[in-house]
C-alpha cells in the first residue's frame, strides 16, 4: 500500500509515545497541520500506549519518533550513526515510520516528509504547499515507498543572516545555529559560550592593574588597561589557570551550552615575549602557540566533562596550521578565510589569498578531524551591496565536506532589522546545502525565486545572472569590504538593473508579498547609486524611508542607518556633490 492510501484513509492517526520529547510532539503536529492545509483532512493524534490498549496499533499511522512498536516493524534507529539529528523515513505496509533517536531527528524527519509532498519554507513570511482546488473536496498525495536514511553533511549548519534567527523558519530549513532563536521545543541548538573572541572574558582587562604579566610583552614593554584590546600572554601559567577556571565555571553555569570558546580577540596585537616567540617558532606558526593554550584547557574540561567542546580559531595571524602539535579529540578548530576572493570557487580562483587559504585548509585537515569553518558572506562595509558569490559558496560547501570539515558557520548581515543582500535567498540555499552538500544551488536559486517573486521572478532571475556574469572572469574578484565600484556596477549594468525592477515590479504589482520583496531586493541597486554620488536629494529622502519602512537598521557591520543619513547631510553641506 502506497502512503498516499494511507494519508488519504480518514481513520489514519499520526502515533507518537506516551514520553515523547517535545521537539517529536511539534514534529507530528507539523505534519498534522500541514496535511490538513494540504488536503482537507486532519489526522488525528495519538499516544501509542493508548492505541495499543484499547485494540492494538492502528494499520494505516504515521508512527512519529522511536516508539516501542518500531521492533515489531523491523525498524530500527543506529544512535551512532544518526547522531542527535539524523532520521528514517520507512514505509512497513500501510504504516509509515517518521523517528530519529536523537534530539532533533524525528522533527527533521516530519519536516522533510513535508518537503517531499512540496512544502517549502523560503522565508519566514512565506511558506509554500500544495493546496485542494475546491476546499470542499479531500485530495489525495502522491508519495512513494520510503526506505530512506537521512543524516546531515555538517554536525554545525549556521547561515548567520538576521532573517534566518526566525525559530519556526530555523527548524523547518534544519539549521541548529547558535543564533536561531531554537529552543527546548525543537530539540534544542548548538549553543556556545561565549560566540566567539574570549579573552577579555577570560582574563579581564581590569586585571591589568595587579597583574601587568597576564598582558603582551609589545614594543618592549607590557601592555594592558581598560581600553586596550589585544591578546594575552599564553605562556604565563597563572593565565592559564585562570582561563581553565572561568571555562569550568561556563561550564557549571550553561549546561545548555555544547561548544565553549577560547578564542583569540579580533585583532593583531599579540605578545612578543621571549617565552611565546619560543614556542611560536617551535611550532612554525602563531597557531602553534595559540594551540598549545587551548590544548591544555581541552585537556582539564575533559577530565571533569568529556562531553564539552572547547573552540578556537585559525584566524588572521594564527590561519595558517602548526607543525608538531595537533587539537585534542574534544577541540574544534574554526578556519576562517576572510581574506578570499568570493567570486570565484577558491579552487579555481588565482588570487593569492585564495591559493594561500587552500593550502591552510590541506594543512589543517591532516592534523584534525574536527575541522570547523567560517566562511564569509557579505560585504561588511557595504551590508545591501549586490555581493555576487553564488558561484562561489556552494562550491566551498562541497571542498569543505570533502576536506573532513564538521561544522560550517556562513556570516552575513546580522544586524537587528536584516536587509543584507539577498539575505533571505541566501540562506535558503545555505541551509539545503549545509543538509546536502550535492544540492544543486542554482536550481535552487530559481526554485526560491519561483516560489517568493511569483509572477516577477523572470526578470528578478536576469538581474541575478547579470551580477554574477560581472564577476565571472577570472582576473575579476571581489572581497568582503569592497566598495560599489564603478569597475563592477558599471553604468550599463546599473541601467540594466533599472529595466529588471521594473519589470519585475510591474510583475508583481497584484501580489503584495512578491511586491514586497522585490522592493527590497531593489533597495541593493538604489544604494549603489547613491554610494557612488551621494547625495541629499529626493531619491536618498526616499531610499531612507524605505530602509526605515523595512525594519533595517545597519547599512554596514556597526554603522546604523541614523549615521549613514548624517554622513550624506554632511557631505550636501558642505558642497560635495
Amino acid at each position: 500500500m502506497t502512503v498516499a492510501a494511507l494519508i488519504m484513509c480518514l481513520q489514519a492517526q499520526i502515533v507518537v509515545r506516551a514520553d515523547a520529547t517535545p521537539a517529536e510532539r511539534l514534529g507530528a503536529q507539523e505534519l498534522a497541520d500541514h496535511l490538513a492545509t494540504m488536503t482537507g483532512s486532519r489526522l488525528s493524534i495519538v499516544v501509542e500506549e493508548d492505541v495499543v490498549n484499547a485494540g492494538g496499533l492502528p494499520e494505516r499511522c504515521l508512527i512519529v519518533g522511536p516508539c516501542r512498536a518500531l521492533a515489531r516493524l523491523g525498524v530500527s534507529l543506529d544512535a551512532k550513526m544518526l547522531g542527535d539529528e539524523g532520521f528514517v523515513l520507512k514505509t512497513v505496509a500501510a504504516r509509515l515510520v517518521v523517528a530519529g533517536p536523537g534530539a532533533r531527528g524525528t522533527l527533521y524527519g516530519c519536516v522533510t516528509l513535508l518537503e517531499k509532498l512540496g512544502v517549502r519554507w523560503y522565508t519566514p513570511k512565506v511558506t509554500r504547499a500544495p493546496r485542494p482546488e475546491n476546499p470542499e473536496k479531500v485530495v489525495k498525495l502522491e508519495l512513494p515507498v520510503l526506505d530512506e536514511t537521512h543524516v546531515p553533511a555538517f554536525e554545525y549548519r549556521e547561515p548567520f543572516f538576521t532573517e534566518a534567527f526566525d525559530r519556526n523558519w530555523a527548524f523547518r530549513n534544519k539549521v541548529n545555529g547558535h543564533s536561531a532563536h531554537l529552543d527546548a521545543s525543537t530539540g534544542g541548538k548548538i549553543v556556545y559560550r561565549p560566540f566567539v573572541h574570549s579573552f577579555d572574558e577570560l582574563v579581564p582587562r581590569s586585571l591589568f592593574a595587579d597583574h601587568p604579566d597576564f598582558f603582551p610583552w609589545i614594543g618592549g614593554k607590557r601592555v594592558g588597561g581598560p581600553d586596550e584590546y589585544l591578546q594575552r600572554c599564553l605562556t604565563n601559567p597563572d593565565v592559564l589557570k585562570l582561563a581553565t577556571a572561568t571555562v569550568l565555571r561556563w561550564i557549571a553555569e550553561s549546561p545548555e551550552a555544547r561548544i565553549f570558546s577560547v578564542s583569540q580577540n579580533d585583532c593583531y596585537r599579540y605578545c612578543e615575549c621571549d617565552a611565546c616567540r619560543a614556542l611560536t617558532e617551535k611550532h612554525g606558526a602563531h597557531s602553534g602557540l595559540y594551540l598549545w593554550f587551548v590544548n591544555q584547557i581541552a585537556q582539564a574540561v575533559e577530565e571533569k566533562h568529556p562531553e564539552a567542546l572547547i573552540d578556537t580559531l585559525a584566524y588572521q595571524f594564527t590561519e595558517a596550521p602548526p607543525r608538531g602539535i595537533v587539537p585534542r579529540k574534544n577541540v574544534r578548530v574554526r578556519l576562517c578565510p576572510i581574506a578570499c576572493c568570493e567570486a570565484h570557487p577558491y579552487e579555481l580562483c588565482g588570487a593569492p589569498a585564495n591559493v594561500a587559504f587552500l593550502e591552510n585548509l590541506r594543512g589543517w585537515s591532516l592534523i584534525t578531524d574536527s575541522l570547523y569553518v567560517w566562511h564569509y558572506n557579505t560585504d561588511f562595509a557595504h551590508y545591501l551591496m549586490p555581493f555576487p558569490d553564488f558561484d562561489e559558496f556552494p562550491a566551498e560547501a562541497r571542498l569543505y565536506k570533502n576536506s573532513g570539515v564538521k561544522g560550517l558557520f556562513f556570516q552575513g548581515a546580522y544586524a537587528p532589522g536584516g536587509g543584507g543582500s539577498d539575505a533571505e535567498l541566501r540562506s535558503w540555499v545555505m541551509a539545503r546545502l549545509l543538509w546536502d552538500v550535492d544540492a544543486d544551488a542554482d536550481a535552487l536559486v530559481t526554485e526560491w525565486m519561483q516560489g517568493v517573486y511569483g509572477a516577477a521572478w523572470k526578470p528578478m532571475r536576469a538581474w541575478f545572472d547579470r551580477l554574477h556574469a560581472e564577476v565571472r572572469a577570472p582576473e575579476r574578484h571581489l572581497y568582503i569590504n569592497d566598495p560599489p565600484m564603478p569597475e563592477l556596477f558599471t553604468p550599463a549594468l546599473l541601467a540594466d538593473g533599472e529595466k529588471l525592477f521594473d519589470e519585475a515590479t510591474r510583475a508583481a504589482a497584484g501580489d503584495p508579498s512578491a511586491a514586497e520583496y522585490v522592493a527590497k531586493a531593489r533597495l541593493g541597486l538604489r544604494y549603489v547609486r547613491l554610494a557612488q554620488r551621494p547625495r541629499a536629494d529626493a531619491e536618498f529622502e526616499s531610499f531612507l524611508a524605505d530602509l526605515r519602512r523595512f525594519g533595517i537598521t545597519q547599512v554596514s557591520e556597526g554603522r546604523g542607518v541614523d549615521a549613514f543619513e548624517t554622513d550624506v547631510r554632511k557631505r550636501r553641506s558642505h558642497g560635495s556633490p
